[in-house]
């Protein structure tokens, strides 16, 4: 076949050699290797996408919903060696970059690190929120209960993979006149990854909490503590038996408790605080994963049961897309937010952080209350180390429909979020009912529309209670839900009686 379509034979002639002549000189001088390179890439990167959308994915809810794993929720626990070439897709929650370089002293890890500062969520920063707890600078420095990482492991079962030599135990100071969290330096599927964790956290501390003066001890990129930590930390990863390895951490977590200790003494970080009025992503991912972490994945395997073909089958949205959606409703510190169908309260837990607000969830399976009544009270607790004040969280057990306090809320409510995309069609129906009572600019989230496509007022369907709902599209990515890997839909419909007048006023 010829350029043009034409078969070999043709009685047409090809184009006379000048006008490939005249085509030369447009090219002066050959592609760049690095162009090459970028031309190679593009075509490597549409081939990949090319076949991955022939892949065949799983459906919305298959037969066997797999639980919130650590990896689903973000964890910080230790992951397969095999799952590194997800890098290129995680979400900011997964952005701990790790290391894989030879050089005990470089790491892209710490490099990231100075350029991070720059990096916020593009939203307007809500002027009215108060970050800082008071409760957490007074002077007793109270004594609280929370989980330390020491303790946890998941579920009954003894860690597989622990090192057997002699544990060292650190224990961490946070940004706060609180007591310290006891780290064990050990290693195994079943443990937090301490040397992670702490890591992450003294970024977020040298980040978030301290101006570029205070922060240079942590920051130094020669001698700052946090360039010891990442020293010390990929050493370990390659020699994880090696105790003197394991007292050269601890060494470097002893100078960055001095340095934090002397800071908060001195009220340096409680004055910031006050300067402040948005948690970074960064930090809200952080706390929710120690939360999920200590709480919830000791005993995630209770979420396994459910019964399907009914309203009660579990399935999470994930940090990032919570993020996205509760940021594009606009919500505020001043506002409440309502989850019906909160499982173990992750995303009431999340609003309350990130955006501050009254958040409120209503879940009626029994294992998902008992594990959110646990997230709750760990999430207070570790709220309280990071010396911050989050928005109030009240977790009901029960019917949504039936329960009457969240019946109450709804009434104020700014923000309602729905996980309906399992709910059954009369359960819909039943929840549109319930929206009449709604106050006008009330925003409704949901991965199934409660508008059916197409819907148009007319006067046979007035009185229909969807024609009070205005409803928009939106399309979610990968990696937004726990139940699938693909991407989706979901709908805001807002609260707008306005529209029946309208009708009203034409007739």
């Amino acid at each position: 076949m010829s350029l043009w379509g034409n078969k070999a034979n043709s009685a047409i002639k090809p184009a006379p050699p000048k006008i490939r002549i005249e085509k030369i000189p447009i090219v002066t001088k050959s592609p760049s290797a690095l162009n090459q390179k970028s031309v190679a890439a593009k075509t490597a990167a549409i081939k990949g996408s090319t076949a991955a959308s022939r892949a065949p994915s799983r459906s919305r809810l298959s037969a066997t919903p797999p639980p919130p794993t650590a990896a689903s929720r973000d964890s910080t626990r230790l992951r397969p060696a095999k799952q590194k070439k997800l890098l290129r897709h995680k979400s900011p929650v997964h952005q701990r970059i790790e290391s894989d370089s030879e050089d005990d002293g470089s790491s892209t890890s710490f490099d990231d690190f100075a350029s991070k500062r720059q990096r916020r969520v593009h939203r307007p920063i809500d002027q009215k929120r108060r970050l800082r707890s008071l409760m957490s600078f007074s002077e007793d420095r109270g004594v609280f209960q929370f989980i330390h990482a020491a303790d946890v492991a998941s579920g009954d079962k003894k860690p597989k993979a622990v090192i057997t030599t002699e544990t060292v135990t650190v224990e961490l100071q946070y940004p706060s006149a609180s007591q310290r969290e006891r780290y064990d330096l050990i290693f195994g599927k079943e443990k937090i990854d301490a040397l992670h964790e702490i890591f992450d956290i003294a970024k977020i501390v040298a980040e978030v909490y301290l101006t570029p003066e205070q922060a240079e001890p942590f920051t130094n990129p020669n001698t700052g503590i946090i360039r010891r930590l990442d020293r010390a930390k990929n050493m370990l990863s390659r020699d994880n038996k090696n105790v003197a390895l394991q007292e050269g951490f601890k060494e470097a977590v002893d100078t960055y408790n001095s340095v934090l200790k002397k800071l908060v003494r001195e009220g340096s970080l409680a004055k910031n605080l006050d300067a402040i009025h948005e948690v970074p992503f960064d930090m809200v991912c952080c706390i929710l994963r120690q939360v999920y972490d200590r709480a919830v994945s000791p005993q995630v395997d209770l979420l396994k049961q459910y019964e399907n073909g009914t309203d009660n089958i579990y399935g999470e949205l994930l940090s990032p897309f919570i993020s996205k959606i509760l940021g594009e409703a606009n919500l505020k510190s001043d506002q409440v937010f309502v989850d019906l169908g909160s499982g173990v309260g992750n995303v009431v837990l999340q609003a309350a952080l990130e955006f501050g607000c009254e958040s409120w969830g209503c879940e009626m399976m029994e294992n998902a209350c008992r594990l959110a009544e646990a997230q709750e009270k760990e999430f207070a607790a570790r709220c309280r180390l990071w010396g911050i004040q989050t928005g109030s969280v009240r977790l009901e057990k029960g019917d949504f429909l039936e329960n009457d306090p969240i019946k109450e809320v709804m009434k104020r409510a700014d923000v309602i979020l729905v996980n309906n995309q399992a709910f059954t069609p009369q359960l819909n129906r039943r929840l549109i009912d319930l929206f009449l009572d709604l106050k006008n600019g009330c925003k409704i989230i949901s991965l199934r529309s409660f508008v059916p496509h197409d819907h148009k007022i007319t006067a046979r369907n007035r009185d229909d209670p969807v024609n009070v709902l205005d409803v928009v599209k939106g399309e979610y990515f990968d990696k937004s839900v726990s139940w699938t890997d693909v991407g989706g839909e979901y709908f805001v419909a807002t609260k707008d009686d306005q529209r029946l007048k309208d009708l009203d006023t034409l007739a």
